[in-house]
């Protein structure tokens, strides 16, 4: 974004109403692009039970710099697994804890074991990607 003033010398508070203030166009263009990323993040995120979904918010302030909007995903103590759905696991061992063995299925047979080694998953990185996107 580029702005420009035509006058001879530029008042303060002409400069601050255009860079500063939440109703400027700098702050008008920040809030648009975070309205972007925000919906391009509703898109991406994966949804079980909604929850994570529910969350993604927008939080705008202002600071010393200017204003500013962030573009937030989770309820601390209530998606606990959000660092795992957006950045991913490594490679762990699950092993049974409330009962003696863990039960699956694999090529359609039952199988019982007292732990097994997880390959790790691939994190969604949908916030980041939302970002880029918009």
């Amino acid at each position: 974004m580029s702005a420009t003033y035509l006058g001879h010398a530029p008042n303060e508070y002409v400069i601050r109403s255009i860079f500063h203030d939440e109703d400027g166009p700098v702050g008008r263009d920040l809030d648009a692009r975070s309205r972007r990323v925000l919906a391009r993040a509703r898109t991406l995120v994966g949804v079980r039970s909604g929850t994570l979904l529910a969350s993604l918010r927008r939080e705008s302030g202002h600071t010393a710099t200017g204003p500013y909007v962030d573009v937030v995903a989770g309820v601390r103590g209530l998606t606990t697994y959000l660092g795992w759905h957006h950045d991913g696991t490594p490679p762990h061992v699950i092993r049974a804890r409330r009962r003696r063995a863990l039960r699956f299925t694999v090529g359609g047979r039952v199988v019982f074991a007292r732990s097994v080694r997880h390959p790790g998953s691939a994190g969604s990185r949908f916030l980041t990607r939302a970002l880029d996107a918009a």
